[in-house]
């Protein structure tokens, strides 16, 4: 059933996104990031998204507990009629709320995400709040993809998970990019263990031992000078 829905959505293209004037618009993922998530989600996964679109159809057609988050009604209202007749419409809990009052909320948002798409609002910095509230909840193995990643604004959460030993690049399409979490966060020293900050790391380290130096030095030279007095 679920590549049955994929091709549907190929061939229909259905624009459930709009311009600022109402006029309809497809910003969909690519046909092969949606079928690469279709053949990643497995029955009973959970999964959540924010923002909303053919992925929100594919995921609910993969059998995923899925919940998604955007602020726009109308777009909630056209995914919906959309899933009805497929038998659907109950296998998305849709929240609306901007991301960034739904996530800090946790309200309907389960304990474990076994996938999440980074989709929603793209200007600075909720790509990074979306991923800073959610990936607590992602275990080792779950899936973190961030869409439209060569946008400057979603670009920065892109670079981090690329340079972090806690994430692993799984691919990368044209605008999409798949991570899968490889450890946990262990924060042990705040910003000194995470690599983006090992170049500002390793001058702390050496204007402190300069410093440090400089101490010891002046601490033997005041000593010298107290015996020759």
């Amino acid at each position: 059933m679920t590549n049955l829905i994929i091709e549907r959505l190929f061939k229909e293209m259905p624009a459930f996104h709009a311009w600022p004037d109402g006029s309809p618009a497809d910003w969909s993922v690519s046909n092969d990031v949606l079928r690469f998530i279709s053949d990643l989600v497995r029955p009973g996964m959970s999964t959540l998204e924010t923002g909303a679109g053919q992925t929100t159809v594919a995921l609910a057609a993969s059998g995923a507990k899925h919940v998604c988050i955007t602020p726009d009604k109308d777009q909630i209202r056209r995914i919906q009629a959309y899933l009805e007749p497929l038998g659907l419409v109950d296998s998305v809990h849709f929240i609306q709320q901007s991301s960034d009052v739904a996530l800090p909320s946790g309200r309907g948002v389960p304990d474990q995400l076994d996938l999440v798409l980074i989709d929603g609002a793209h200007r600075f910095p909720f790509p990074v709040l979306d991923w800073h509230y959610t990936q607590e909840r992602v275990p080792v193995g779950g899936i973190m993809i961030v869409d439209d990643f060569r946008m400057p604004s979603v670009r920065i959460l892109y670079d981090f998970l690329v340079g972090e030993d806690e994430w692993e690049l799984v691919k990368a399409f044209q605008v999409t990019a798949i991570f899968r979490r490889t450890k946990k966060t262990v924060s042990v020293w705040d910003w000194a263990d995470q690599r983006i900050n090992k170049e500002h790391l390793e001058r702390f380290k050496q204007k402190n031992d300069i410093e440090s130096g400089s101490q010891r030095f002046m601490s033997l030279l005041k000593s010298w000078m107290a015996r020759k007095q």
